[in-house]
């Protein structure tokens, strides 16, 4: 499934943390370039 959060802070990030474990194709989108790469290079 792909799915698109925009939003990428606490729950942002642990929506696309646990979606991301379940094989699905996450894009995250937010104003803030630092929390979208630390989420990049996290997940």
């Amino acid at each position: 499934m792909r799915v698109i959060i925009c939003g990428a802070g606490q729950v942002g990030y642990g929506i696309a943390e646990k979606l991301a474990t379940e094989n699905n194709d996450v894009t995250v989108i937010d104003r803030s370039p630092h929390l979208v790469n630390a989420i990049r290079d996290t997940l």
